[in-house]
């Protein structure tokens, strides 16, 4: 089952979203941290001013600064900044009660030997607090507008990078590919890619037709010396030889020129390129039965029997000249290769089966040994089909598995 694929443009536009709201939170944690900082340090520079001012004095003085205030000790502090303090008694920031706030300083004068506090209450001297809803509604909304610009930014340089790549991807689903289809690239990766991809995709069909052409070529040569040997044999056969051993190399003459003859069809069809998709309903017991007889016909074996064991309404969709020969040939290879007894061709909901005695003979060594293991693979492919063949100690057998869509059956068994 293939995975959905994420849009390229999608991930570019996802990605300066993304960007732009990093750097915008990132920023505003910044932003209050130097706020906050900054506005500490002026409370502080105020506490270290008058300390300073203090140890010029000859004893302790009370501050200039009315917001200022010098204690002796703790048991002098406001009950909530002595709770507080008790708390944390290393801490120089400190919550009060009722939305006070205080700062303090412990410090030495050089004529007293206990420490002193220097404290400040700054609830009403904040400036960042007060103000701290309005900023964020400010900064939130800048930053929607930030991610607004992103967001269009971002849609306009994706349309504009992935425009060529889904151009290209739309040209190579086309089946012929345009010729010089990279010259309206313009972008030097995308031209590249695209000029690559034309050369390969050329020698691709230049390969492919040299193939089909060799193909083509090589079976009408052959059908003529092959008729003419095949229609020899038959008037040789009408009136047998005496010789029992030369009837025989006759017949086998013969059997292989039907083989040939199969073969050849095959090749033409492959090089036609047959259509695929010109697919039509196929009667897999009377096509069995019919190339059954036809084999029968040319090659007689008697002591082979064939037991069918699937219903006589079995259809599958498949391109029928195609169809046929990959039947004919799991038959021809029964033929060459099966012992005597009997050929049991069975189907289940997405398969068909053919199942014949192993024979003994050390030259059998493969159940698709025919006109060629590749030959029949390729049939199987263009037929939509897939085909496996394994072999056990007592029986040849070769499987077709299909789609489920590609059957239609009714009840009854022949």
């Amino acid at each position: 089952m293939n995975s959905k694929k994420t849009s390229l443009s999608l991930r570019i536009r996802a990605a300066f979203l993304l960007l732009v709201l990093a750097c915008g939170v990132l920023f505003g944690l910044l932003t209050l941290v130097f706020v906050y900082t900054t506005e500490d340090a002026l409370f502080y520079q105020r506490l270290d001013q008058e300390i300073a001012r203090q140890q010029l004095l000859p004893a302790p003085a009370p501050p200039l600064d009315p917001h200022l205030q010098l204690f002796q000790s703790v048991s002098q502090f406001p009950p909530d900044l002595a709770a507080a303090y008790q708390a944390e008694p290393k801490a120089s920031e400190l919550p009060g009660t009722a939305g006070r706030h205080y700062h303090l300083r412990r410090w030495s004068h050089p004529a007293q030997q206990e420490p002193l506090f220097l404290v400040t209450e700054v609830s009403q001297q904040l400036v960042v607090r007060p103000v701290l809803r309005t900023m964020l509604a400010v900064y939130g909304s800048l930053l929607a507008v930030f991610l607004l610009l992103a967001l269009a930014l971002g849609w306009y340089l994706a349309r504009r990078a992935s425009r060529p790549l889904q151009q290209l991807a739309m040209l190579v689903q086309q089946d012929p590919l345009p010729l010089g289809f990279a010259a309206q690239f313009h972008d030097q990766e995308i031209s590249l890619l695209a000029q690559k991809l034309e050369q390969s995709m050329l020698r691709l069909q230049q390969f492919a037709e040299r193939e089909r052409q060799f193909s083509r070529d090589a079976s009408h040569e052959l059908r003529t010396p092959l008729a003419v040997i095949q229609s020899s044999c038959e008037l040789l056969l009408l009136n047998p030889p005496a010789d029992a051993d030369v009837a025989r190399r006759l017949q086998q003459i013969a059997s292989a020129c039907t083989q040939m003859h199969l073969l050849i069809q095959s090749l033409l069809l492959m090089a036609r390129e047959a259509d695929v998709s010109a697919i039509s309903p196929v009667h897999l017991t009377a096509a069995l039965q019919q190339l059954w007889q036809q084999q029968q016909q040319w090659q007689p074996r008697p002591e082979l029997i064939l037991q069918l064991q699937l219903p006589d309404t079995l259809t599958l969709l498949a391109p029928p000249e195609l169809l046929q020969l990959l039947l004919s040939n799991l038959l021809q290879n029964i033929w060459r290769h099966s012992a005597a007894g009997i050929v049991c061709i069975s189907a289940g909901d997405h398969w068909l089966q053919l199942e014949n005695p192993r024979s003994a003979n050390p030259g059998a060594a493969s159940a698709l040994s025919g006109f060629g293991q590749g030959i029949a693979l390729r049939l199987a492919q263009a037929c939509a089909l897939e085909l496996h063949s394994e072999a056990t100690p007592l029986l040849w057998r070769s499987r077709l598995c299909w789609q489920a869509t590609q059957t239609e059956t009714n009840s009854g068994l022949t």
